[in-house]
């Protein structure tokens, strides 16, 4: 069932301004239970119109730029519009129910939250930089302390254990344990690098019990704003569709065919498509079978910006470096060996026994294919 809150009596609360820019802390979830607005009014009062407008805003943005902008606030009123905003923006991706749409969704409430992060504690808009650290990990429960090396800013150490919990889907090598410093069971990290950790925490808070249990005449009530969220989300999958793979070039292989791509490059892309964090060695492996079969740096760019540690400079450089830009080798996929070595091998067919690559499936099944609809070709004209 939807827990949400129960009459509108903002004026006796107090609410700081930049609460509602993580309308996920759980001071802005009291500050909405107090407020006295229910589930009834929220979905159809129309005092509360705005915040539904705000809360379909808020998926659009998501969908369309992978991040929800956060707006100057001038007001008090737009304060309690962004705050009622979010739980209506959990309510419409709960009675839609798409899996991508609630990684996208979260994934973009958390960057935005991230960058905002950033900003405050950078500028000591809502007080220290420091003080806004220890908020954030007592929100999550994560103990740190402060220490500063000769020359250099404030940094920040944290126990293992919780960075071992917060770090789990981030796949660069720099995350890894081995390459950090670690001293009495705590990790040493610049500041900018705990607050990335602390993206993750937010991300796992927004993705929490997403989708709801949302009662069907709730989604009935609402469905005036789901259309234009669906059709969004739609065009978002066709556009991805269409800049990877749905037109002829003159590659190696004339033609980009999703569907003769063997199971492994199919499933990582899956889950680049649904914005799952894939480990380094399939993003190798993707990315250098798709430079060999004819797409461009900037379609496979395109395909990572679901992923959720997306940064296009770094992505463009990495990408280059594989196809072999500024007099760098050229690499191929890997075989199939090490595709099944680093465990990216997955759900073998017919033709991964016959072949030892992927390009090797690639070129067999595309040339099956082919052969199969030549003779369907000839079949219809003799019939």
């Amino acid at each position: 069932m939807v827990d949400i809150i129960m009459d509108w009596h903002a004026e006796s609360i107090p609410i700081p301004t930049h609460t509602c820019f993580y309308p996920f802390l759980s001071v802005a979830s009291e500050y909405v239970e107090e407020s006295g607005v229910t589930l009834e009014n929220l979905i159809s009062s129309a005092v509360l119109e705005r915040a539904r407008l705000r809360g379909k805003g808020r998926i659009l943005e998501a969908i369309r730029d992978g991040k929800v902008k956060k707006p100057v606030i001038l007001s008090k009123a737009q304060v309690e519009t962004e705050l009622l905003s979010y739980p209506f923006a959990r309510i419409l991706v709960s009675c839609i129910g798409d899996k991508y749409l609630v990684r996208r969704y979260a994934l973009s409430e958390a960057k935005s939250a991230y960058e905002k992060l950033l900003e405050d504690s950078s500028t000591g808009s809502t007080g220290s930089d420091t003080d806004i650290i220890n908020d954030m990990s007592e929100e999550f429960g994560i103990r740190v302390d402060f220490f500063r090396l000769p020359a250099e800013r404030e940094q920040v150490q944290m126990p293992f254990f919780d960075y071992l919990r917060f770090t789990a889907n981030l796949r660069d090598k720099r995350w890894k344990l081995v390459n950090r410093g670690l001293e009495k069971g705590m990790v040493k990290l610049r500041r900018h690098e705990f607050l990335r950790i602390i993206q993750e925490a937010m991300y796992e808070r927004i993705k929490k019990d997403l989708p709801l249990d949302v009662p069907s005449d709730i989604c009935g009530a609402i469905k005036g704003y789901v259309g234009d969220i669906k059709k969004e989300l739609e065009e978002k999958r066709k556009k991805f569709s269409d800049a990877s793979f749905g037109f002829e070039s003159g590659s190696e292989f004339l033609v980009k065919d999703p569907s003769c791509f063997p199971p492994c490059i199919s499933y990582i892309l899956s889950n680049l498509k649904e914005g799952v964090n894939v480990p380094h060695s399939a993003r190798f492996a993707v990315t250098a079978f798709l430079l060999n079969v004819g797409l461009t740096e900037d379609e496979i760019i395109e395909i990572y910006k679901n992923s959720p540690d997306f940064d296009e400079e770094q992505t463009r450089y990495q990408v280059g470096h594989i196809a072999g830009d500024k007099g760098s080798v050229r690499y191929t996929s890997p075989s199939c060996a090490t595709m099944h070595t680093y465990g990216n091998c997955v759900g073998k067919d017919e033709i991964c026994e016959k072949v030892s690559h992927p390009l090797s499936y690639y070129k067999l099944k595309l040339k099956l294919k082919r052969k199969k609809e030549q003779q369907d070709k000839s079949n219809k004209k003799e019939s």
